[in-house]
């Protein structure tokens, strides 16, 4: 009787936690904001707290298209893991605080392309969030920066990055458990 007492507990427990969420978009590595607050690019998997808050507003933003948000209650992503998708229309304005912005002229910026093991860490380019590993073809202004890889259970990995005007240049991180 306990034992099916604890089991109905634990799967109460869960069904009133929120599962991880996957949010996806096209185009990928768009903006995502969640509550006004910036969370890294598409595909962005997070997981979204039911006991803090009710309901999320997730805000999706990428240079050319129109922004657009979602409200989410906390009932949709209770359980299981959900994937929330979200298609931009060419057009509009997406000049906003939450979408950095990216030099015009092709001599003005680079690419770096961020694989880590394990996937899924946090890349922060001088202390902003830029979104989640693999991060490909991010563009980024030329000259020295310092760029972290964070995933929680793992020491973070950081270095001082030289970025060259036009350069293409990719990183591997390996982070180590803690």
């Amino acid at each position: 009787m306990i034992k099916h007492m604890m089991w109905l507990l634990l799967i109460g427990f869960a069904a009133c936690s929120g599962g991880k969420t996957v949010i996806r978009s096209e185009p990928p590595t768009a903006f995502v904001s969640i509550n006004e607050i910036p969370k890294g690019v598409t595909p962005l998997e997070i997981k979204l707290h039911c006991d803090k808050t009710k309901d999320y507003k997730i805000k999706i933003s990428y240079p050319g298209y129109q922004t657009q948000t979602k409200d989410i209650e906390c009932r949709y992503i209770r359980g299981a893991k959900k994937t929330i998708f979200f298609e931009l229309e060419p057009g509009g304005d997406t000049t906003s605080e939450d979408t950095p912005s990216v030099p015009q002229n092709p001599e003005d910026f680079s690419s770096i392309k961020i694989k880590s093991m394990p996937s899924e860490a946090e890349i922060y380019l001088d202390n902003k969030m830029m979104g989640t590993s693999p991060l490909i073809n991010k563009k980024i202004k030329p000259g020295t920066h310092l760029l972290e890889v964070r995933k929680q259970g793992f020491k973070q990995w950081r270095e001082e990055i030289q970025i060259t005007p036009g350069s293409e240049q990719e990183f591997f991180p390996i982070l180590e458990a803690e």
